[in-house]
């Protein structure tokens, strides 16, 4: 008979290196914090818990290694995200210009590449301002500015296979993968 609970050794080891992973997760909440944008300072939408508290889950589920993060900038590879290109079509009229100028130059990038693009799809939790979808690919779901925490942590538990790409401003994107 197996069991699927972690040996006694194995807790202990864990544990006799609890502060090494204390200090891991405060240096990924640190991170997180200074990285993204949110709404307001509480989760007054959440239904339990606070922002830390959320920033905390975020955390150890990147410590853990269940979601790969990356912070990815201008100065990246991925320089052609960033080329300026020019928008026609559907205008999408939600928030702010910058937030409307940037939602459209992504959809263009991605669309120029063969993908198909969703407008505000729907999420475990909530939407995402873009889908980016292609086959024998995995999902990808970005926000364009502000976001939350409750809804980034309840994403990134709950959904499978997917990227939740984060744009929090011209410079640097912010990248969540889940296999």
């Amino acid at each position: 008979m197996s069991s699927h609970h972690p040996s006694k050794s194995k807790i202990l080891l864990y544990w006799k290196y609890w502060n090494i992973i204390e200090r891991k997760i405060k240096e990924e909440i640190d991170w997180l914090r200074s990285s993204i944008d949110v709404f307001q300072k509480e989760e007054k939408n959440a239904p339990l818990g606070c922002r830390e508290c959320f920033l905390r889950r975020i955390a150890i589920l990147i410590v853990s290694g269940e979601v790969k993060a990356t912070e990815i900038t201008r100065a990246s590879p991925l320089k052609s995200f960033w080329i300026p290109k020019k928008v026609s079509g559907k205008k999408i009229y939600r928030g702010s210009n910058w937030h409307r100028e940037t939602t459209e130059k992504i959809e263009k990038h991605f669309l120029s590449l063969g993908y198909e693009v969703a407008r505000e799809p729907n999420l475990h939790h909530g939407r995402a301002d873009l889908g980016v979808f292609k086959r024998d690919e995995s999902d990808l779901y970005i926000e364009v500015g502000t976001t939350s925490f409750f809804k980034l942590w309840m994403n990134l538990e709950i959904m499978k296979n997917f990227t939740y790409l984060i744009v929090p401003n011209d410079d640097k994107l912010i990248e969540f993968r889940k296999d």
